[in-house]
């Protein structure tokens, strides 16, 4: 799917992963520059820089990431760039839907930059992700089946079913994906994955994180990395808008969507991230002294996180 002659272009669709799949398809018949912002603090800045081109550098394509909130207020920014001619820079806007009048969908559909991300219907679902796993790099044992596991403890909603596919596979290892395997992710709560726990303790849901550890198939120095990741990105989007930048500051590997991952860091803000990240961080530490408990000092970096979480809330 070509991009469109004009400076603006826009995804849609409610699945950000499959928005994703769309965007990289458009960016491949790009060959200059890209760079990435979320929720620009400064559209005008952005605005003023496809107006103006440069003499030192090629003109670079903005691959610029919108929530909600952000376009009902800046939604007459994209009215004014919608089928106007490129004249240095140009704009791929993501976005979940095109909220309001329908004047921004008529000026792209027109000149052809209105490129939809439609999830299959739920049923649709199991089908889709039947022939999606068949293509899987690493293989997929009876693709059929496993479809089916990952949807019975999901449902419906695409990005849950693609980020389980992930995790599976790390689970598998060398091995090609089979059901048995999704039942050791995902089956239960004994096999809960690390993201639920990290998403507890960022809730400030002491309970859950600790029944979740207590249940078993969390590995304490696992889901301290992964929790240790996670804060580094959550920091690396607070101290910037650039997901480029952010990615690259936080030491992350590959393109990894931080549409979530901003939400989490505006919720939390970057001073209690910055205390959380020393509490984890001291808590890896304690877990490598021998004699260590890694259950107390789990439960007892979840409590305090709880504590750090209610005092920012009130």
């Amino acid at each position: 799917m070509p991009l469109s002659s004009t400076r603006l272009d826009v995804v849609l669709g409610a699945s950000f992963r499959l928005r994703d799949a769309l965007v990289a398809d458009l960016l491949a018949g790009w060959s200059g520059p890209v760079k990435r912002l979320s929720d620009p603090e400064d559209p005008g800045r952005l605005v003023l820089d496809l107006d103006t081109p440069s003499l030192f550098e090629e003109p670079a394509l903005w691959l610029v990431r919108l929530s909600q909130p952000w376009f009902k207020r800046h939604r007459t920014i994209l009215v004014g760039l919608a089928g106007q001619p490129v004249a240095a820079g140009r704009v791929v806007v993501s976005l979940a839907a095109l909220e309001g009048p329908g004047d921004l969908a008529k000026k792209l559909d027109a000149v052809g930059a209105l490129h939809r991300s439609e999830p299959p219907g739920p049923r649709e679902v199991v089908d889709w992700l039947s022939a999606r796993l068949l293509t899987h790099p690493q293989g997929v044992e009876r693709p059929r089946v496993v479809a089916e596991a990952l949807h019975r403890h999901l449902g419906d909603d695409v990005d849950a079913l693609l980020a389980a596919v992930e995790v599976v596979a790390v689970y598998a290892g060398v091995k090609a994906i089979d059901a048995a395997a999704v039942e050791a992710v995902i089956g239960g709560l004994a096999e809960r994955p690390i993201w639920e726990f990290t998403s507890a303790l960022f809730d400030g849901d002491a309970r859950t994180a600790i029944e979740l550890l207590h249940a078993g198939g969390i590995e304490a120095e696992r889901t301290l990395a992964g929790l240790l990741a996670e804060l580094r990105k959550l920091l690396a989007c607070a101290q910037t808008s650039d997901d480029g930048e952010a990615i690259r500051w936080a030491g992350a590997r590959g393109r990894p969507n931080l549409y979530h991952v901003r939400n989490r860091a505006r919720s939390l803000g970057q001073p209690l991230a910055e205390r959380l990240l020393g509490a984890a961080a001291l808590a890896q530490r304690r877990l490598r002294q021998s004699g260590t408990d890694p259950a107390t000092v789990l439960e007892l970096l979840v409590l305090h996180a709880q504590r750090l979480i209610r005092a920012k809330v009130r």
